[in-house]
């Protein structure tokens, strides 16, 4: 079980080499899957992609903080 802690604990679980590969990954899979999301869904994966940027593919944050950025976005 994965408990809440600072991030550099679950650099581990990232399944990239590097931000670069984190990057064209997302776009091919963008490439392929964008027509799926509609326009809020989209800024709102968007949003946890730059959540998981510092290790490639890792997110931590407390669900209410990627919630809270993209609401103040949308207004």
């Amino acid at each position: 079980m994965l408990v809440a802690g600072r991030i550099e604990n679950f650099k581990e679980y990232s399944k990239f080499s590097s931000i670069k590969e984190f990057n064209n990954t997302i776009e091919m899979f963008l490439a392929e899957h964008k027509k799926d999301f509609t326009i809020g869904e989209l800024f709102a994966f968007k949003r946890l992609v730059r959540f998981s940027a510092k290790y490639a593919g890792v997110a931590n944050a407390k669900i209410g903080t990627p919630v809270k950025v993209i609401n103040e976005k949308l207004k």
